[in-house]
């Protein structure tokens, strides 16, 4: 929707405001210091980044292209509309830090990181900040979005905005392979008869799983483990070693699987790994998962803002590696053909647009059905460089909501996949425990002695 504009008294024109659906109204409810509702990411470079030059582009390809980005969040009572209003004393250097240290090696960064995810906005202000630190013999620059804003696949296409690709002959190979779109029939295919006829058969056994992803929306319920009860403000973060995408991708053909199902697979048994020395792990536990709901598009919309729904994904931890992911394979189809991402999309709606007393309660009701929230988000499939110096790695994190304690996100880069664990300090503890569970499920289920170790971009 375009920005409303008037013209100041210093004869130039002004972003007033722009309008807040309520997919995005949502975030700012559900927010609080127990688990703050913002996108963090981290990206590392092998040659340091020019802060000029990051400035620049920061300047160019996302302040000028999104006016949201300069704006801070007004929240009227209900039901007066909520905007966005553009910061009168916006200034850059609030959102742009440089830290100046000597060094940042992994483990410091990791921790960086960690406090980031809990650190809350200033809602006077836009709410989004970038971090550029030194980091090895490179760069690392952590970008921290609420969620407000904007969901995760189209952050990580104004992420992709400020990249460009290492060989200029790559550039028309940016669009992923997949963007977790669903693969039911749309509900307006109902509207035209001759789609209607045709594809019967789909869309009854689509109504049919549409009727089990309901039921077990209202029934499900996680049972107890080490990690059930109260977040606190504390959290962590932590990633391994890449995997080689063309590794995951065969062994998914083999088992007749998508490359998300294997990864899903294995976060199943890292979880059961960690679980079972802190008490044991039930057999099945159940995840948010984003679904996006629109097809790749390069360019996100001027506001960005939310265009997704979260399922939730009933997946098991127990069993050999190929009879969980047949399980996992099994359950991920009947929720892609099934209307269950446009129920809790229209949810998630419906959360947003009436008083928080009412929305709040029923979205807490659903994220507490979750133990955390698990996203495999596709970015560029070529090398990349940032502000000129070569990108060698990314990964972020979705935010958690409710009593969630756990968040996954497997990021795929330039033919590796990144996986990054976020863990409430009280609930789940370090992070690093099931980055090294992960690790050792890969191996497994490779067949290798260790994680296999990727090239570098």
């Amino acid at each position: 929707m375009p920005c409303v504009r008037v013209r100041g008294p210093a004869i130039v024109d002004l972003v007033l405001w722009i309008p807040m659906p309520a997919d995005d109204r949502v975030w700012l409810r559900l927010d609080r210091p127990e688990n703050v509702l913002s996108v963090v990411s981290a990206t590392w470079t092998a040659t340091p980044v020019d802060p000029g030059r990051l400035r620049a582009l920061i300047t160019g390809r996302m302040l000028r292209r999104y006016p949201v980005l300069r704006c801070r969040p007004v929240l009227p009572p209900w039901p007066l509309p909520a905007v966005w209003e553009e910061d009168p004393h916006f200034d850059l250097d609030r959102h742009l830090h440089v830290d100046r240290r000597a060094d940042a090696a992994e483990h410091d960064l990791q921790r960086f990181v960690g406090d980031l995810r809990s650190a809350e906005f200033d809602r006077r202000h836009p709410l989004w900040r970038v971090h550029l630190l030194p980091h090895g013999s490179g760069s690392a620059v952590v970008l921290q979005v609420h969620h407000s804003i904007t969901d995760g696949i189209r952050l990580t296409r104004l992420m992709v905005e400020l990249l460009d690709p290492a060989h200029p002959g790559d550039a028309a190979a940016l669009t992923p392979p997949a963007t977790h779109m669903s693969g039911a029939p749309s509900p307006a295919a109902l509207l035209d008869p001759r789609r209607a006829v045709g594809a019967a058969g789909e869309l009854a056994r689509t109504a049919l799983h549409s009727v089990g992803s309901l039921v077990k929306l209202l029934a499900w319920s996680n049972p107890c483990t080490a990690w059930t009860g109260s977040p606190g403000p504390a959290k962590h973060a932590a990633w391994g070693d890449p995997v080689p995408l063309a590794a995951l991708a065969d062994l998914a053909h083999r088992h007749g699987a998508t490359v998300n199902d294997v990864l899903l697979a294995l976060v199943g048994g890292a979880v059961r790994r960690v679980l079972d020395a802190r008490g044991g792990a039930p057999a099945d536990l159940a995840w948010m998962v984003p679904v996006n709901l629109e097809p790749y598009d390069p360019a996100p919309p001027a506001a960005l803002g939310n265009h997704f729904s979260l399922v939730l994904a009933v997946l098991p931890t127990y069993g050999p590696f190929a009879a969980r992911l047949a399980e996992v394979h099994a359950r991920n189809d009947r929720i892609r053909h099934s209307w269950e991402p446009w129920l809790t999309a229209a949810t998630q709606r419906l959360v947003g647009s009436t008083p928080a007393a009412v929305g709040v309660p029923v979205a807490r009701f659903f994220a507490d059905k979750a133990v955390g929230v698990l996203t495999t988000v596709p970015g560029p499939p070529v090398p990349m460089t940032l502000a000129g110096a070569p990108v060698t790695g990314s990964v972020g994190w979705a935010p958690c909501s409710g009593d969630q304690g756990l968040t996954v996100c497997m990021f795929s880069y330039a033919g590796q996949v990144f996986t990054g664990f976020g863990t409430d300090g009280r609930l789940v503890g370090d992070a690093g425990r099931l980055v090294r569970a992960f690790g050792a499920e890969v191996a497994e289920a490779l067949g290798t002695s260790a994680p296999v170790p990727a090239a570098a971009p």
